[in-house]
């Protein structure tokens, strides 16, 4: 089956079968192929850990008509996309392609296409698994993806930064990339003219828009570009290696700065909570575990300590921020990928017929799905009834922790203390209907604040 993310690509495309991963290599791109075959390029990036590894095969059964060369990928645990990472995770993903443009140019290569999508997290760290999209440096040429790249990563990195992370959801309007001049009329003066930003996003969105009028006025005619040595284009990817390094997440919520001091779990619960997930965990033996409501993501690295990969989902961007900061620091592999979303507005399907970026649901299901001190919050904040979100943890995951936190409850009163008018039914009871009608319970543990732990598995 084709993936429906990676048919723009005249050079190839992504196709599934017997439940692996395929790259179809088409005529347009041959040549790149074989040129960067021969002088080792792949072999070269996927040693220095940029790359994505694959192996060449023979051309299976039901891969696209055209295809020349099949090159088969590993696996990735878990699709993510732009609108959904920490900043910091954002960033590093925008460095990634610079590092590699910085090892292609000596050799005589670059990044065709430097869309953001080309970059997963794949377990280990970043990737870049757009195998086609290195191709042959053309002689003199500027460096053709120039546009995308700021369009696709210092756009969004410097509103994010200097106005507001929370513009980084305008990725679901502009799915092709943000707009230069938006970026730099959300900027303030100062930050227009720092030095890096005003050549590659102030000066850039100005040329751009100034190309674009001239075109429109001579019907189309093209202009010629000027030309552009290996010094000068290995140039142009260190000065945006240096603005974008300058470029820093503003912490813009100090909700979960003093995380520590305010919750309302003892050091026996957290210890109960702990040895009740891990009890599951290995008996289920999840390879992916999805943490709904994550928080700072202490129980995402539990379920990570067990050997599984965890999507650990929070809505707030500081949270996301610190469990990716927290997981850079640490030696060991890591298998947590943080990313922002609000679970009553999960990611929807995007892009072309709506397929092209796929929804949160349609990345599932999860072996297991977390939802600890999270139900409440759907019931009585998002208006989201019992029985609808019993129904979609069953869509989406084949195993379900959840935590019931009972109507007496501190935090359950503290949402219900400023209202003057009812709220949605909201008790154990409702709480069972809703969940052992989908679900078998397999076991529950009550800690001492009353809060019950229940294992489902999904029917």
């Amino acid at each position: 089956m084709t993936d429906y993310g990676s048919f723009r690509d005249p050079a190839g495309s992504v196709f599934s079968a017997g439940g692996k991963i395929f790259r179809s290599v088409f005529p347009p791109g041959v040549k790149d192929y074989e040129d960067a075959r021969q002088k080792n390029v792949f072999l070269k990036l996927i040693a220095a850990g940029f790359l994505i590894d694959h192996q060449e095969v023979r051309i299976p059964k039901g891969a696209p008509e055209g295809t020349v060369y099949c090159l088969e990928h590993p696996v990735l645990p878990f699709v993510s996309y732009p609108w959904e990472w920490p900043f910091s995770l954002f960033k590093d993903a925008a460095l990634l392609q610079l590092d590699i443009m910085e090892m292609l140019i000596p050799q005589g290569f670059w990044l065709r296409d430097a869309s953001v999508f080309n970059v997963q997290y794949d377990g280990s760290g970043l990737k870049l698994i757009d195998t086609l999209s290195i191709g042959k440096r053309v002689p003199d040429s500027p460096w053709m993806a120039y546009g995308q790249f700021c369009a696709h990563f210092l756009a969004p990195l410097v509103m994010a930064a200097y106005s507001d992370i929370r513009l980084l959801n305008l990725w679901r309007n502009f799915i092709d990339g943000f707009p230069l001049d938006l970026a730099v009329s959300s900027l303030s003066w100062k930050n227009r003219l720092r030095p890096g930003l005003f050549m590659h996003l102030v000066l850039h969105a100005y040329f751009q828009k100034n190309v674009q009028r001239r075109e429109k006025l001579t019907h189309g005619s093209s202009f010629k570009n000027p030309k552009a040595t290996d010094r000068g284009l290995l140039g142009l990817v260190r000065s945006l290696r240096r603005t974008i390094s300058h470029i820093a997440f503003r912490n813009i919520s100090g909700m979960w700065k003093d995380y520590e001091t305010y919750r309302i779990y003892n050091t026996n619960e957290i210890q109960a909570k702990t040895e009740f997930l891990t009890r599951v965990m290995d008996r289920v033996q999840p390879k992916t575990v999805w943490d709904l409501g994550a928080n700072v993501g202490e129980f995402s690295q539990t379920a990570g300590s067990r050997g599984a990969f965890v999507v650990s989902i929070e809505q707030d961007p500081v949270c996301t921020e610190m469990i990716y900061q927290s997981n850079k620091r640490q030696t060991a592999q890591n298998r947590i990928l943080p990313l922002t979303m609000d679970i009553a507005n999960p990611s929807p399907g995007l892009g072309w017929s709506g397929r092209e970026r796929l929804s949160l649901q349609e990345r599932g299901p999860a072996d297991l799905l977390l939802a600890l001190a999270l139900i409440h919050h759907l019931v009585l904040s998002a208006y989201v009834p019992l029985n609808r979100v019993a129904r979609w943890f069953s869509e989406i995951a084949k195993s379900v922790v959840v935590e019931f936190v009972p109507p007496e409850d501190p935090m359950v009163l503290k949402l219900l203390s400023n209202r003057h008018t009812g709220h949605l039914p909201y008790d154990a009871m409702v709480f069972r209907e809703a969940f052992d009608s989908l679900f078998d319970r397999v076991d529950e543990t009550q800690l001492t604040n009353g809060r019950i732990l229940i294992w489902y598995r999904r029917l």
